[in-house]
């Protein structure tokens, strides 16, 4: 296998782009059925998070794997440790676009790549931004695997980020408010111990879930933390459910790079407007519009 780094422009503002950083472990040879698969870390990591499941996943499924490490975290905060996170903290807006245009410019590279075969997998803050990846991007995953995952900012998730949060800003970070959109299937997992991201988390959006008829799959860890441990590492876990949807789910639907989709999330108050017809570093790529 192949280990390289990249770094490229992502949104930002109308004055400068952001500069993000991804780690990427490929085959030693990319064919027509490779795929690519997001690891996407968790608040206040990095890039090398998920390295020991890129390693397993690359040459045994055919996958390029990308871990895209998104602004305010990790070496970005810390360029020595690779740990902590800035205040104010974004909390899953434009690190979304960051992981999902890490992911485009991967592909760019790698034309060769199967486009039906592109998955995502999170844990924790990472797991939020992988669910929101299939809302701001839905016709782009095969499949979208979180493990501990957020899926809204509660009070105290708030309080973390050091910053207070618009009606609409909210909206747009809630998945189960928009787990409509959602097209592709979900496979999630968590600890019934885990006082991080409290299991209760899983159980509101597995309830959603289940009234909008949508195609997942749920595995509760009985006593597991955060890392799932000590019923099972993360690890382990990910080896025990993510074989089966990398050798046989495909996305029959072009994805929204491809199609330059334009996508609308109605957010109350506002409108956020998406134009995967952009370049990465474009300042309209997220677009928050009146309703008026």
């Amino acid at each position: 296998m192949k280990k390289y780094e990249i770094s490229f422009p992502s949104t930002n503002s109308a004055t400068y782009p952001k500069m993000i950083t991804a780690l990427v472990i490929a085959p030693d040879k990319i064919n027509s059925d490779t795929g690519a698969m997001l690891f996407t870390h968790g608040w206040g990591g990095s890039r090398f998070q998920h390295q020991d499941k890129m390693e397993y996943a690359v040459e045994l499924f055919n996958l390029v794997c990308i871990s895209v490490e998104y602004r305010q975290s990790g070496y970005d905060f810390d360029p020595v440790k690779g740990l902590g996170w800035h205040l104010p903290y974004d909390a899953s807006f434009y690190q979304v676009a960051d992981v999902l245009n890490g992911l485009r410019e991967v592909l760019a590279l790698h034309p060769a790549i199967d486009r039906s075969r592109l998955f995502h997998y999170g844990g924790s803050q990472g797991g939020h931004i992988a669910l929101l990846s299939s809302i701001f991007a839905p016709d782009t995953f095969a499949f979208v695997y979180t493990s501990s995952a957020l899926v809204k900012l509660t009070d105290d998730i708030q309080s973390w980020a050091g910053r207070a949060f618009a009606d609409f800003e909210l909206s747009v970070r809630n998945v189960t408010e928009h787990a409509a959109m959602i097209q592709c299937p979900l496979f999630m997992e968590h600890g019934t111990a885990d006082v991080t991201v409290p299991h209760g988390h899983a159980e509101e959006l597995e309830k959603r879930l289940r009234e909008l008829g949508k195609t997942f799959k749920i595995k509760y860890y009985e006593g597991g933390d955060h890392g799932l441990e000590p019923a099972i590492s993360k690890l382990e876990a990910f080896k025990a459910m993510a074989p089966e949807p990398m050798q046989q789910l495909k996305n029959p639907r072009p994805d929204d790079f491809m199609a330059g989709s334009k996508i609308k999330i109605d957010c109350g108050s506002k409108i956020l407007a998406i134009d995967w017809s952009l370049e990465s570093q474009s300042p309209e790529l997220l677009k928050w519009e009146s309703k008026t």
